[in-house]
């Protein structure tokens, strides 16, 4: 068996999973737009407004599973106030 079959063999069983065979089965865009969120945040402080501004942090569970695909920045302005961002698909 060559690479690429065996590749093509991984890629159809991934994709025979039934949670990939659903219709209703979309990604979810959560980390694009919190990156974007992030950046875009930092990039246009012309007023100087903003202190810190975080990456996007993961929803972990206490032993650092994945719990939803929702993402928080932590935003700090420059007299102390601390905002909290987040990303959450609505189902």
């Amino acid at each position: 068996m060559t690479h690429f079959e065996t590749m093509d063999t991984i890629v159809k069983q991934f994709f025979d999973h039934p949670a990939f065979s659903r219709p209703n089965s979309l990604l979810a865009y959560c980390d694009y737009i919190a990156r974007v969120i992030s950046k875009e945040l930092k990039a246009n402080d012309t007023e100087k407004m903003l202190a810190s501004v975080s990456r996007p942090q993961y929803d972990l569970g206490e032993d650092g599973s994945f719990q939803s695909t929702k993402k928080t920045i932590m935003v700090e302005d420059r007299f102390g106030k601390q905002y909290r961002v987040t990303v959450e698909e609505v189902k």
